[in-house]
């Protein structure tokens, strides 16, 4: 993943940019800023791999910021966005990967990742060894598996696929052949279906020991079992961390942030599995614990930007969240940012309203009145 941060002072075009970049597969977004001197002093602390400048902005522009990034990390790659395409010159000249130019669309920013990507040689580091301490498995954001070798699995059917992902989901339970069989066959008959069930079993046992995998699928005459440890998966890690966690301190801090950035998107990257939706709802409410467990953890140490940017991360997948868009409005009364307040507030009763036909509740509105929306 190439970590960014985004740099754009128009609240709106911020979050539309923010929205289009979070739903790369190839991208993270570390941070973004509606202040370019706020940027420059959370630079060094977010550590990204590339920066999106707005070019025109109050007090520092797009290209003086670029110059100052440099000066602290000559490898940095920028990327430029712009309504005026006679800023191309001027962007090149502090070696820019590319400029986009507003509105941008999803083709813009696919030309422009694939020149990130070769900057990195990230094809190329997709398909390297793994780094110890990583998860074999990816279930969040994503779903893929990968060898002991670091190469990625290639599952000989998509239900085989599916199977493995619903086994993980329930690890070291017992799960019925039958219940297999009417989750993953519905519409066919029992014996058929069962029969299915054995199919990718095996299937599923030879890829597994294949890849050298370190999980162990047993059978008994009622169904199958897979035992695996927490440190195999990222959404066994996160569970495990969110039950022995009732707050974030200075020292589960690190493992807390470190979850939080790899916990971003849909639960197995979004695959249509009809069952999967209870499972999704309960790993989307513990995100939202996370990102309040960390807000306020920010908050001790006075550190209400990175609260901020917790909160709005977690809002850039779940734009409707109550409770965490009513913390975000919270922190920026507190700070007495009145235009990022009402911009916000806007927005949010703007989604409300388009998506579900209702208001924000009142105890937002309440807030709202002492910043005259």
């Amino acid at each position: 993943m190439i970590r960014v941060i985004i740099v754009e002072d128009e609240q709106p075009t911020l979050d539309l940019m923010e929205r289009l970049v979070g739903r790369h597969p190839l991208l993270e977004v570390a941070g973004t800023f509606t202040s370019p001197l706020e940027a420059l002093e959370q630079y060094t602390l977010l550590k990204p791999d590339a920066v999106f400048l707005d070019v025109e902005m109050p007090k520092m522009g797009g290209l003086e910021l670029a110059n100052k990034l440099r000066e602290i990390d000559e490898d940095i790659q920028i990327v430029f966005t712009t309504a005026y395409p006679d800023y191309a010159v001027d962007a090149f000249r502090v070696s820019a990967v590319d400029y986009l130019l507003k509105p941008v669309t999803s083709d813009d920013l696919e030309r422009v990742v694939a020149r990130l990507s070769k900057n990195y040689s990230l094809r190329s580091n997709l398909e390297a060894p793994v780094a110890v301490g990583e998860p074999s498995v990816r279930c969040l954001g994503t779903f893929e598996t990968r060898k002991v070798d670091g190469s990625l699995i290639s599952w000989p059917t998509r239900k085989t696929e599916e199977l493995f992902a619903y086994l993980l989901a329930y690890p070291n339970r017992l799960a019925g052949k039958w219940q297999l069989a009417d989750l993953l066959w519905t519409d066919m008959e029992e014996d058929r279906a069962l029969h299915n069930v054995h199919n990718a079993i095996y299937r599923l046992k030879k890829a597994l020991k294949e890849a050298g995998l370190p999980v162990d699928l047993t059978h008994s005459n009622e169904g199958y079992l897979l035992r695996v440890a927490p440190a195999f998966t990222d959404i066994e890690r996160f569970r495990d961390f969110m039950k022995r966690t009732s707050a974030i301190d200075i020292r589960n801090a690190t493992e807390a942030e470190k979850l939080f950035r790899s916990c971003r998107g849909e639960l197995f990257g979004g695959k249509d599995y009809v069952w999967s939706s209870g499972l999704a709802a309960e790993v989307s409410a513990q995100k939202a614990s996370l990102a309040l467990m960390l807000a306020s953890y920010y908050r001790e140490i006075a550190d209400m930007a990175a609260a901020k940017m917790t909160l709005r991360t977690y809002l850039a997948d779940a734009p409707l969240d109550e409770e965490i868009n009513a913390e975000l409005l919270r922190l920026y009364a507190e700070s007495g940012e009145s235009g990022a307040f009402r911009n916000h507030y806007e927005q949010y009763a703007q989604r409300l309203e388009a998506e579900l036909g209702v208001r924000p509740t009142e105890s937002i509105r309440v807030l709202a009145t002492g910043f005259s929306i």
